[in-house]
């Protein structure tokens, strides 16, 4: 009898089905989008029973959920049974952009073939965007950080740099929304956008890493300002 042998290339064009998300997957999903949005307040202590009824799930994936959000840094254990959601304070930026800094400079330090197609796109789009940033509207400015930080953070040649740094983004995100409302802060943040994009055009590694480590400092700084309340 001739046995006919799987060619996987022809596997691999086939249309192969779609696992659906688990419970915990969505239930994960559904609470870090609640998180990042502020429809779950970061003052309330919340226990797995509200979180449950609210997802209207068992206890057993919500668990498996809630521990996702803690390695993300999202979820923070509150009194012996109860979850919340850590403050935006000088503690967490320190923690948050001192791994940043490190992480993304090392990136930045190794990222040597970045696109000419993508960073002509990210050219024509701050050009574009700088009108508003300078009016003190910096929300599409906001919206595209990862995207420009992609640039070289997915360039780098190390799938595991780009992993811890996809890890630390749930905390960044939060901390973009707060620092996006305030005005001088993102004008700063925008110059040094540009020079970081002039040093990755310029293909010079080395620089980017300069400049990518002046910018992450900055808008710790300039965080830190903030919430003591003091001016630069």
């Amino acid at each position: 009898m001739e046995v006919k042998m799987t060619n996987l290339g022809e596997l691999a064009r086939e249309e192969l089905p779609v696992r659906s998300p688990s419970l915990a997957e969505q239930a994960y999903v559904t609470l870090k989008r609640w998180i990042l949005s502020g429809q779950l307040d970061a003052e309330t202590v919340m226990s797995e029973n509200d979180l449950a009824r609210r997802l209207s799930i068992s206890r057993s994936p919500l668990r498996e959920a809630i521990r996702k959000l803690q390695v993300d840094g999202l979820l923070a254990a509150s009194g012996p049974k109860g979850f919340g959601i850590p403050p935006i304070s000088l503690d967490l930026i320190d923690q948050v952009y001192g791994v940043r800094l490190a992480l993304e400079a090392e990136a930045a330090a190794h990222a040597t073939s970045i696109p000419e197609a993508d960073l002509a796109k990210m050219r024509q789009f701050m050009e574009e965007i700088r009108p508003e940033v300078m009016a003190g509207d910096a929300q599409r400015f906001t919206e595209a950080d990862f995207e420009f930080h992609d640039l070289f953070v997915r360039n780098c040649g190390n799938p595991l740099l780009i992993s811890y740094i996809e890890r630390l983004r749930g905390n960044i995100q939060r901390i973009l929304v707060y620092s996006g409302q305030l005005e001088e802060h993102s004008v700063r943040s925008f110059d040094e956008h540009m020079d970081i994009l002039e040093a990755m055009e310029a293909k010079d590694p080395a620089r980017t890493e300069k400049t990518v480590r002046q910018h992450i400092k900055g808008v710790r700084d300039r965080l830190h300002n903030s919430l003591l309340g003091t001016a630069e």
